[in-house]
């Protein structure tokens, strides 16, 4: 009777870790926590607007992708995808916000995140910055030890490659002006 009760606790325990583990954390009062706040942020301007648009939804999708939230990142890479023009340079950036947008699958929306890093990063190299500070950000961890890059507009961490699990993991590894 004895083991039994203890392999019932134990099922109990394992179930309800289990159930919450994909939650996002939350406060006392039941509000989301946005694990993507930070102390300071560097409020970027760029001379071309359409840069400026494409730039702040990159960070709410790289918030997103911190806050493992799949339907917040879906939505924001259709909305890229339908503000940029259909051009060459816009093709790769538009063809990898499509398959974003198709799946629910957090974890391949963080492995295409790397394409989009990429391009958007392309994209800003050409424009002019105004004021403020972009800052590129290295995790090595991230795709099984071969690192992955992304943008922020803050110098303190926040890992979209792993959200929760390694929410710090990275560093700052150039600032673009």
């Amino acid at each position: 009777m004895r083991t039994f009760c203890r392999i019932l606790v134990l099922a109990i325990v394992i179930a309800t870790i289990s159930c919450h583990k994909d939650k996002k954390p939350e406060t006392l009062t039941g509000e989301a926590v946005d694990l993507n706040h930070t102390d300071s942020r560097s409020e970027v301007e760029f001379s071309d607007k359409s840069i400026q648009e494409i730039y702040n939804i990159y960070l709410d999708m790289k918030a997103g992708l911190v806050n493992s939230d799949a339907e917040v990142v879906r939505s924001l890479s259709e909305k890229m995808e339908n503000i940029l023009k259909d051009s060459e340079e816009n093709k790769q950036l538009k063809a990898t916000l499509k398959l974003i947008s198709l799946t629910k699958d957090i974890k391949k929306q963080r492995d295409f995140f790397v394409t989009i890093t990429d391009e958007v990063g392309k994209a800003i190299s050409m424009a002019q910055i105004t004021s403020g500070e972009i800052y590129k950000q290295y995790c090595p961890m991230a795709f099984d030890g071969s690192g992955g890059y992304w943008l922020s507009d803050s110098e303190e961490i926040r890992n979209p490659y792993f959200g929760k699990k390694m929410l710090k993991c990275g560093s700052v590894k150039e600032t673009i002006k």
